[in-house]
């Protein structure tokens, strides 16, 4: 893997810095996996759909439920994630 730095707004920065580092784990997967769909050939259909399947996967292997994930995206944009 390669690192690359993207500008984010301050809150977001902060969130993901206060964050756990399994919190920070999900997120660069669900970023890497939303970069490599974006640039893929992938109609946005089919990208949107693979997205969704793999962050499933993902999620029900760390024994995630679908609330659970909502919530934690939801405190990450709010930046209540601790």
């Amino acid at each position: 893997m390669n690192t690359i730095t993207i500008n984010v707004s301050p809150e977001i920065a902060n969130s993901f810095e206060r964050a756990d580092v399994n919190a920070k784990n999900s997120m660069e997967s669900y970023i890497n996996m939303w970069l490599n769909e974006t640039f893929s050939k992938k109609t946005a259909n089919e990208s949107l759909l693979n997205i969704m399947a793999k962050s499933s996967a993902e999620a029900k292997s760390n024994g995630y439920k679908p609330e659970m994930r909502e919530t934690i995206i939801e405190d990450i944009l709010r930046g209540d994630y601790e």
